[in-house]
């Protein structure tokens, strides 16, 4: 009778329910900790030693090589997790909100409710806009980088691109509506008499495409009424940081697809999570918010190759993690409880508008290859990583290979060439010379072959491809192509491709000065001397943050948000079998991690009527 008593007293006080919440916080914080300590170490040893299994190959000194890898993931998992709980516990709730019994506290008079759909809405201007003066803000912040580069970034895949449009012999190499989408400007540059008049136009679209799709960022966090420093942040983010302002005039596909999943990824946040006033709540897509959704979703397919892959393989995670759940229903006209129940319909229509973007997809897909007459792609693109694996392999053990098994490599990588283009960080010259067309399948087999005898050598060319992805202090995502002004070539590339004779697109520097500046940061990489800032601009970060929120989401208990964060999270993983790591690559994670991030601050769920501006 006494221990019920006192266990009464405990569950009364919130004595228990703290305890109960700090081995929560324990876990979570390590579960974030612990992958995030094992990544510097391996990191570190990679950089430094060559290999993640330590000097030395006897049995002893592996086994001490694995016994300190642990010492220093145990040892450094300490403040990475805490540095994790600190962001958990931000969002937790007061103990009162949170005890066995107890009831939410009810909003103040006039403030309305979440199932009531009577926010308060008194001083809070519409969200269109807030997008309109977001989005004109950051475009404008553009202008003077776009003409310190007039009249583009003509970098990256351009040249590629357009000779398949002056040719009209066109690949499914690089995306087809992105090619054409260039293309159109640059036969507009053609009928302009001259072709930098073209790139300076597609550069403005592009441009006004970015800043309207940051602007609906900052917007969406307007609504679920996010505290307005973080919303300054993050229009700072968008508006200064140079990765943005300069990709926003550079001519790579990545930069709409960017956008594209930034806007995806929040057309599911309001549909599965709710708007600002109706955070927390079953929402279901109405007919105009599913046509928003297969529109950006079909676009944002398009615009990236492995995007696909991404999509499918994500598209069954979401669909589990729409439970079918009742909920009352609520009359949106009085908002009054009709005392109808209903379930199962998100998850419905979520199965019914993923079809439909595969469908449309595969339609876009086949009429524009249809269209243009195009080739397919090179199989190349899906063997990076199993040609860096055994390319290194025969760099670092090439006395150690059976002479039967040497031979058969010889077909695939010959040791002509192996040794002068092998570079741990980039698989283009191995994959570009390497001999597949005659024979894949006994490229697999013998790959398969040598991967049973070298797996150690297959684990750190593995994990030596893909270090920016995962490793925050790696650098050689921004000097994989070298490093410098005079080349163009760093963090960002914005060397000027050449083109055929008429066919130039001349640059020419309206802000030389800015443009200065500018490459000292992007090209001679002047911003990994700045001790803080240079994680702003590292891919892993943004992946750990992504990491970050999903764990974060889980211990709030709020696990429907993380469905939105779903196709980012498989996109980045496809970036492991990419044939390098470059900041293009993950930009799209750079420019949604950010917004989302914010959504699960303290109590965001609880501000419907809340004037925060």
């Amino acid at each position: 009778m006494k221990n019920r008593k006192k266990m009464a007293y405990i569950r009364k006080t919130g004595i228990y329910i703290l305890l109960v919440e700090n081995k929560r916080l324990f876990c979570y914080a390590f579960l974030w900790g612990i992958p995030f300590a094992m990544s510097c170490v391996l990191g570190w040893r990679l950089v430094h030693e060559g290999t993640v299994f330590g000097l030395g190959s006897s049995a002893a000194a592996l086994a001490g090589s694995f016994l300190l890898f642990l010492l220093e993931t145990a040892v450094l998992s300490v403040p990475a997790a805490a540095l994790a709980a600190m962001v958990l516990c931000g969002g937790k709730r007061k103990c009162s909100e949170s005890m066995p019994g107890s009831e939410p506290e009810k909003p103040a008079a006039g403030t309305g409710s979440a199932f009531s759909g009577k926010a308060k809405s008194t001083g809070r201007r519409p969200a269109w806009q807030i997008w309109l003066f977001y989005s004109l803000l950051i475009f404008l912040s553009w202008i003077p980088v776009f003409l310190a580069y007039y009249p583009s970034v003509f970098a990256y895949d351009a040249e590629g691109q357009l000779y398949q449009v002056l040719a009209g012999d066109y690949s499914t190499h690089h995306p087809l509506l992105h090619t054409l989408f260039l293309g159109a400007f640059f036969r507009l540059g053609i009928a302009l008499g001259s072709c930098a008049a073209g790139m300076a136009v597609h550069s403005v679209v592009q441009m006004a495409l970015m800043a309207c799709a940051f602007g609906c960022a900052v917007s969406f966090l307007y609504q679920r009424q996010i505290p307005k420093w973080v919303r300054v942040l993050l229009l700072l983010f968008f508006a200064l940081f140079p990765a943005n302002s300069v990709l926003a005039v550079s001519t790579t596909k990545d930069v709409l697809f960017a956008g594209f999943v930034l806007l995806y990824t929040l057309c599911l946040y309001r549909a599965l999570c709710g708007h600002g006033e109706a955070c927390g709540r079953d929402v279901l897509m109405g007919a105009k918010e599913m046509a928003a959704y297969v529109f950006l979703a079909v676009l944002m397919l398009l615009f990236r190759n492995n995007a696909v892959y991404a999509f499918v393989a994500g598209a069954p995670i979401v669909y589990a993690g729409l439970r079918a759940r009742k909920r009352r229903a609520v009359d949106d006209v009085q908002g009054q409880e009709t005392g109808a129940w209903s379930g199962g319909s998100a998850r419905k229509k979520y199965l019914y508008m993923t079809i439909l973007v595969l469908v449309l997809y595969g339609v876009c897909a086949f009429s524009l290859k249809a269209v243009t007459h195009a080739q397919n792609g090179s199989p190349r693109e899906m063997l990076s990583v199993p040609l860096q694996q055994m390319a290194r392999t025969r760099v670092k053990a090439e006395e150690k290979i059976d002479p039967s098994l040497r031979q058969e490599l010889d077909k695939y990588i010959s040791s002509e060439w192996v040794f002068a283009a092998y570079n741990p960080h980039l698989a283009d010259p191995v994959k570009s010379r390497a001999v597949i067309h005659d024979d894949p399948a006994g490229l697999i087999r013998t790959w398969v072959k040598l991967g049973l005898k070298h797996p150690a050598i297959y684990i750190d060319a593995f994990l030596d491809n893909s270090l920016g992805l995962w490793y925050l202090w790696d650098t050689s995502h921004a000097q994989v192509y070298g490093i410098g002004t005079e080349s163009g070539f760093g963090y960002l590339s914005t060397d000027n491709r050449v083109m055929p004779a008429g066919f130039e697109v001349v640059e020419h520097s309206l802000i030389p000065g800015l443009r200065a500046f500018m490459e000292k940061i992007v090209s001679d990489n002047a911003y990994s001397k700045i001790p803080v800032v240079r994680l702003l601009f590292a891919p892993a970060l943004y992946w750990w943050l992504l990491y970050l929120y999903i764990v974060t989401a889980i211990y709030k208990r709020r696990c429907r948000e993380i469905l939105p964060a779903v196709f980012p999270a498989a996109y980045c993983l496809t970036l492991l079998l990419s044939p390098t790591v470059l900041v293009r690559y993950i930009y799209p994670l750079m420019v949604t991690v950010p917004v989302i991030l914010p959504c699960l601050m303290p109590d965001t769920r609880q501000r419907e009527g809340e004037n925060i501006q």
